[in-house]
């Protein structure tokens, strides 16, 4: 199956996570497509290995095409779940992946890598991880080898809606300022609050610990399960190299801003009337909170030891992110 030159193609290319796989593929000196839209925003690397296709995913066409230049790997982070300007929440997902997999199907691509959300007993009230098993499902029905990366909450993001502007710093398509208005307006109205004032939102009561993990690991993740075997049709559990609880995250942000940070609860209570009312208004919306409300709640926290020897990668913890982040934005 092994590809000895492979030439990837990444749908999503213009997100926070495409663009650090741009990045990651560039300095492996990997051929690579980024599958963008017309009305995309791109600014390709420098390095000359990464060229741009045109296309948009609900036309079967041009996901065919582009899989019919010589592509051998698929690396797919694309969504709606963040919805831009126009676009509906999700509604496009199932659609965006139907065509993807008939053309890997039609042209025997021999390996389909996909970030998806880490699993809960509560799936099922979360629509963005309703989604993504959806899709899980149709990638593991297709016949088509697949790496599924089931991601846990990312530093870049999270780190952000807690309150820290350094994060979103030097960052070309930031998730929280790309979407909907919900996630706009909550960056208009926190971005900073932590550097600036040392108040950190904290879902729930801020006790329950996660295994943040940057972007940038999760692309190289990504990138790295080419041509590895031992990641071939399996789901992944893909999580940071430490769990730490939300008020542990504003502590080391006060140890590196010599400041006393304030925890400022958001009750799971409020985080669920929240999502009732949004529901129907704004099903992106809806979606923030019950995430929100399931990540102040519920804990996960994988054991990355066997991926981190298997990948030959270190994963970045928490206190050296917020330090590098801290010291870019300086």
């Amino acid at each position: 199956m092994e590809a000895n030159h492979p030439h990837l193609l990444v749908i999503g290319a213009t997100g926070q996570l495409g663009s650090a796989i741009l990045q990651r593929a560039t300095l492996e000196k990997l051929t690579t497509t980024a599958f963008v839209r017309s009305q995309s925003r791109l600014n390709l690397p420098e390095m000359g290995n990464v060229t741009a296709h045109i296309g948009d995913l609900s036309d079967f066409g041009s996901v065919d095409k582009a899989c019919s230049q010589g592509i051998t790997h698929v690396v797919a982070t694309a969504s709606s779940i963040v919805p831009r300007k126009g676009e509906a929440f999700g509604v496009d997902d199932l659609l965006y992946y139907r065509n993807i997999i008939r053309a890997c199907q039609t042209h025997g691509i021999q390996h389909l890598i996909y970030i998806s959300a880490f699993p809960s007993p509560f799936d099922e009230q979360i629509p963005e991880f309703v989604i993504k098993r959806q899709v899980e499902q149709m990638i593991i029905e297709s016949g088509i080898p697949y790496t599924i990366f089931r991601g846990a909450a990312f530093m870049d993001i999270y780190y952000a809606v807690m309150g820290s502007s350094a994060v979103m710093k030097g960052i070309p398509q930031p998730t929280l300022l790309r979407g909907y208005w919900l996630s706009r307006l909550w960056s208009s109205l926190t971005n900073g609050i932590l550097e600036k004032y040392g108040v950190a939102l904290v879902p729930g009561n801020g006790q329950t610990r996660q295994s943040f993990i940057c972007i940038e690991d999760v692309a190289n993740c990504m990138v790295r399960a080419i041509n590895q075997p031992a990641t071939i049709n399996k789901l992944i559990d893909l999580g940071g190299p430490q769990a730490l609880s939300w008020r542990e995250v504003a502590d080391i942000y006060g140890e590196k801003l010599d400041k006393k940070v304030t925890k400022l609860p958001l009750p799971i209570w409020l985080l669920k009337l929240l999502e009732f009312i949004m529901r129907k208004h704004s099903p992106a919306g809806a979606n923030m909170m019950s995430i929100l409300a399931l990540l102040g709640q519920y804990e996960f926290t994988p054991d990355m030891t066997e991926l981190s020897g298997l990948l030959d990668m270190e994963f970045t913890d928490t206190r050296s992110f917020i330090s590098r982040k801290l010291a870019e934005g300086e």
